[in-house]
């Protein structure tokens, strides 16, 4: 081959690895080294890889440490320590409500102890009050009756408690005053009118005894013992037929009282013959207590 030629294939190959080494690097690279080199290449790569990889999980880690750190800051915000000129604020504050609390003498509670001691030594009284009467120890009980008034004025039946045993001891002037007292609250209790015009009747003041009973009368007109004691009241006044209108009332609603109020009237009025026939319907009655038969019996052989 010419030199020419030798030059020309030298050249032509020459071309060739050259488009070669274009189309891949390592084109010109030996086996071993390009081996070599791909393993460098791999190794570089996962190092490369997992050093993004930690720097991620590190950046995320410290992203949560920064969340962590705001939100505490934001919880010490939301909660601020007083500044020093606070505080002293809160000490005046405190102080000037010391001193008022100091200024109040405490008078609720100091109340609410005295109520408390009243109510226990009312119900005290009351219990031996009423312990004292069912003994019949009557001034006892009126002693104890009357220290339970001086304590509590609620309940106004004390008062016609005390009239009434003032009039059981025959002190008819307590009974009076109390019975008086009470009626000032309760004007229309039956109870106490009665008592009042019992009262009244054993003074002698037998007119006001009269108008208590027939103020009674027109509130309870059809009362048994409004009718009686009014009736008794008539009669011990001579005033015998109306008297004898209030015993036929009571006679008619079928009492016996009505029916010796009505006799009696009789007898006084000079009718023996109404008298004795209500003296005899009396004894024939199988109810009536053979004491009081003894007495109608007497009465009969009177007026016969």
């Amino acid at each position: 081959m010419s030199k020419t030629g030798k030059f020309l294939k030298q050249h032509e190959n020459t071309e060739v690895e050259k488009e070669l080494a274009d189309i891949h690097p390592f084109s010109q690279v030996k086996p071993r080294k390009r081996k070599k080199l791909f393993i460098g290449i791999l190794v570089i790569s996962f190092i490369i890889i997992y050093s993004i990889i930690g720097f991620l999980i590190l950046s995320d880690f410290e992203k949560k440490e920064n969340v962590v750190k705001d939100n505490k800051k934001v919880e010490k915000k939301e909660i601020p320590e007083p500044k020093q000129s606070f505080e002293l604020n809160i000490d005046n504050i405190k102080n000037q409500l010391s001193q008022r609390i100091a200024e109040i003498s405490i008078p609720e509670l100091s109340y609410y102890k005295k109520t408390v001691s009243e109510k226990s030594r009312y119900n005290y009284y009351i219990l031996k009050g009423k312990k004292a009467e069912i003994e019949g120890k009557y001034i006892d009980a009126i002693s104890f009756y009357r220290k339970a008034w001086k304590i509590s004025k609620k309940e106004p039946s004390l008062l016609y408690r005390l009239a009434l045993l003032h009039f059981k001891i025959g002190y008819y002037k307590g009974a009076e005053k109390y019975a008086k007292q009470f009626l000032n609250i309760n004007k229309k209790h039956l109870k106490g009118l009665l008592l009042l015009a019992k009262t009244y009747e054993k003074l002698g003041k037998t007119k006001k005894a009269r108008i208590i009973l027939e103020e009674a009368y027109f509130q309870y007109p059809e009362n048994k013992d409004v009718l009686e004691n009014l009736g008794r009241i008539y009669e011990k006044e001579n005033a015998l037929v109306i008297a004898k209108d209030i015993y036929k009332i009571l006679a008619d609603m079928g009492y016996i009282e009505g029916k010796l109020g009505l006799a009696r009237v009789y007898e006084k009025l000079n009718e023996k013959k109404s008298a004795l026939k209500i003296y005899r319907e009396l004894f024939n009655d199988p109810n009536i207590p053979e004491s009081l038969r003894s007495k109608i019996e007497n009465k009969i052989i009177s007026l016969e």
